[in-house]
């Protein structure tokens, strides 16, 4: 008679090879589409959202993992309003920012920068975050347009405490006085930490849900009436 029991340690130790193996497989398949996802992409703008006058565009760049994206819209205001919320310290209160902070502002009539930091909570799956920011604006004197740069500037102060801080942010807003309003471009790349499949595929909607709470923030009375730091005499308000 033959034992059963006696061929269980080898029947274990296959199960585990073949276990072994498998994770083995997947591990290189997922690698190997890591490889082939970061070295895709045209280096061309693809538009993946026209909803509302708001049109989110999206840029693969080869060589990087992280998708670029690019809004186009028309605010229904005049130029002062737009820059006034793009440039107001407590433009973060309306969009749910805490603890902001301004830590250095410099202000002539031709450039304004300033060092901000806040926390916010952005939507799930991305939760609290700490931001320091710098924010540059200055107006092109032959287009007339008006350009705001902004930059994570992680080391400008120590951390404190342990909620994550941006690391990488880079948005350049456009802002060109059209009849009717102000056409607004926005160029914008981020990392929250997450895998990038998880960010790739929840920024179009982020962004989207950003720029439309925007569009309708500026409605209210305190954006109809705010002076911005930085207007030249030719772009007073119509």
């Amino acid at each position: 008679m033959i034992d059963s029991t006696s061929r269980a340690p080898g029947r274990g130790a296959r199960a585990l090879k073949r276990a072994g193996i498998a994770l083995g497989v997947v591990l290189v398949a997922l690698f190997g589409a890591h490889i082939a996802w970061t070295n895709s992409g045209s280096n061309e703008w693809q538009l993946v959202s026209d909803q509302d006058g708001i049109r989110v565009s999206a840029l693969k760049t080869p060589g990087y993992s992280l998708m670029k994206y690019k809004v186009n819209v028309r605010f229904d205001a005049n130029l002062s309003e737009a820059l006034f919320m793009l440039t107001d310290l407590d433009t973060g209160k309306d969009f749910g920012a805490t603890d902001i902070k301004r830590i250095e502002e410099v202000s002539t009539p031709s450039l304004f920068y300033a060092y901000d930091t806040y926390k916010l909570t952005l939507p799930k799956p991305f939760g609290q975050v700490e931001v320091v920011l710098l924010n540059q604006c200055y107006e092109d004197p032959k287009t007339k347009q008006f350009h705001i740069n902004v930059y994570a500037a992680p080391n400008r102060i120590p951390r404190a405490g342990d909620i994550p801080r941006i690391v990488h942010l880079s948005n350049n807003w456009t802002l060109t006085p059209v009849e009717g309003g102000v056409d607004v471009e926005s160029v914008s790349e981020m990392d929250l930490g997450l895998p990038y499949v998880l960010a790739n595929l929840a920024m179009p909607e982020v962004i989207g849900g950003q720029i439309k709470a925007m569009r309708e923030v500026m409605k209210t009375d305190r954006y109809k009436h705010g002076k911005p730091v930085l207007l030249s005499s030719t772009q007073e308000p119509r």
